[in-house]
């Protein structure tokens, strides 16, 4: 079974983590180029049904993300309200300041947007039943089956979704960033499945559904539902939603083990063609390389969830202030914003309100099938806050408090620059570092474990964003740090604790741009 052991994985971690100039050195593409795919997936010939082009401006506040808001039954408005929101198409920047035209409503390395969000929906029922792909140019579903084929997929997953109102699929299409990024593009690529599944959830819950994180299953048999490009693009996570307050995970019973290759060919092929371009594959072997290595090929692999992680008590306990006010989580969205091209934030404090707000939610724990999530911890440099001491501090899992770690010695803030700096780091107010154990994930994941972390950490992630543009603030998540530094500012001694995310926080500047919202 290619995914046993963690050779490749482990490679991968030391690659695209502690020796990324080298990784990136073996060669970059060139936006503009023949190579680059379309910023949207377009199916060629597929029925399209086209969700209500009547959005509402607001879903519930940013809190009832968290805790969930009143349950509600699934249906075509609520459903287009959920998928615009967790992934749709927001804006279209335009401008004498150079950088990428096309957002949506999670952030993404230069736009690229890899992450495809698929749908699967059960019958019968007021909704369309099948398996169908979210067109967020067009804000519709693409039908790709008739047929949600709900036992395939509860087999898939290992899970009983029975009481499902509907399940979203999230795949990367590794070639819309490796066309640019080459071997480093599957780190990214499973930090935006992270975020996006991040935002799903967030998303969700605000609506009155609740959901939980598959990030075990037949890749295959997943694979060939959705009918995606066999070694081009993969299924990364599963999100079951039910009514609010009918979440449980519960594991289906079965005897023996069921593998991919069968269960994938009980379905019938699909002929799905959309537009695409040439690509030469070789160009970044390493990402389809661990991508074809981490699979999971028999439900016998799939591990039982751990407990919550044990809570750290070092550092000294800081209370979070009240924050007053609870924003739209709408609102929160559309605000959300990553600085820019170049992120040159005021040089001027922020309330401590306002960091309260970011560190209140960061590390709330979400459902999985590995149990004890988010694995990680959130650690916050501060250094322009007022009423709250220049330093090293930790999110706490209460969501009451931080703990204060250190201080942040002069400097040692710009050496965890690598490389060209898009973010002056001196003035941003708060930079946040995602921090999880690399070895915990590989021992007991395998290869796959590389995966599991990246996206967890961008659910996380994705939380620290949407966090700061409730407070009016921009987030502009940047991978561009020495590891090595990070780990001594944080004064983290063990090394296999690795920091998957850098967020930097800070009040956006006026620049020449106009940002022209796109509201169905």
């Amino acid at each position: 079974m290619r995914n046993t052991g963690a050779t490749i994985g482990e490679r991968y971690w030391h690659d695209s983590l502690l020796d990324t100039v080298e990784m990136l050195s073996r060669g970059m593409g060139e936006e503009g180029s023949p190579d680059e795919p379309p910023k949207f997936k377009t199916y060629l010939g597929r029925p399209r049904l086209p969700l209500p082009q009547r959005l509402p401006l607001t879903i519930g506040t940013v809190g009832s993300a968290f805790a969930g808001g009143a349950s509600r039954e699934l249906d075509l408005d609520l459903l287009g309200t959920l998928l615009y929101y967790g992934y749709g198409f927001s804006r279209v920047d335009v401008g004498a300041v150079g950088g990428w035209p096309y957002h949506r409503l999670v952030p993404s390395a230069r736009c690229f947007y890899p992450t495809e969000l698929y749908v699967c929906i059960p019958g019968p029922g007021g909704l369309p039943c099948g398996v169908h792909h979210y067109d967020q140019l067009h804000h519709a579903l693409v039908t790709l089956r008739e047929d949600a084929h709900e036992e395939i997929l509860a087999a898939a997953v290992g899970a009983d979704l029975d009481r499902a109102a509907m399940v979203v699929v999230l795949t990367s299409h590794f070639w819309k960033t490796a066309f640019r990024y080459r071997h480093y593009a599957y780190r990214l690529c499973t930090q935006e499945a992270g975020m996006v599944a991040g935002n799903v959830l967030l998303v969700a819950a605000a609506l009155g559904l609740g959901g939980h994180v598959h990030h075990q299953f037949l890749d295959a048999a997943l694979d060939r539902l959705l009918g995606v490009a066999p070694g081009e693009e993969r299924s990364m996570a599963v999100i079951p939603l039910f009514p609010a307050g009918s979440t449980p995970l519960r594991p289906r019973r079965r005897d023996g083990s069921m593998s991919a290759s069968d269960l994938a060919a009980t379905l019938p092929v699909i002929d799905a063609p959309f537009r695409d371009v040439p690509k030469d594959l070789s160009l970044a072997s390493d990402v389809y390389e661990i991508d074809s290595n981490s699979v999971l090929e028999d439900t016998c692999e799939f591990t039982a969830p751990l407990p919550p992680p044990e809570t750290n008590t070092d550092g000294h306990r800081v209370p979070l202030p009240s924050v007053g006010g609870d924003p739209d989580l709408a609102d929160a969205l559309r605000t959300r914003n990553s600085g820019g091209t170049l992120f040159r934030p005021l040089r001027k404090p922020i309330d401590g309100t306002a960091l309260a707000r970011i560190a209140r939610y960061p590390v709330h724990s979400y459902i999985s099938d590995i149990g004890g999530t988010p694995l990680g911890e959130v650690y916050l440099v501060v250094q322009h806050v007022d009423g709250v001491d220049v330093g090293v501090y930790r999110c706490e899992r209460d969501g009451a408090a931080m703990s204060r770690l250190g201080s942040l010695p002069k400097d040692r803030l710009d050496a965890t620059v690598l490389g060209p700096s898009v973010v002056d780091m001196a003035a941003v107010n708060v930079v946040c570092y995602v921090v999880t154990d690399r070895h915990r994930r590989a021992d007991r994941h395998g290869n796959r474990g590389y995966r599991i972390a990246g996206i967890d950490a961008g659910i996380v992630a994705q939380r620290i964003c949407v966090l700061a543009g409730a407070g009016g603030l921009a987030a502009r998540p940047i991978n561009g740090y020495a590891v090595r530094e990070v780990l001594r500012l944080l004064g983290i001694e063990d090394p296999a604790r690795t920091p998957m995310f850098q967020i930097a926080i800070g009040q956006r500047t006026i620049n020449a741009q106009y940002e022209m919202p796109i509201v169905f």
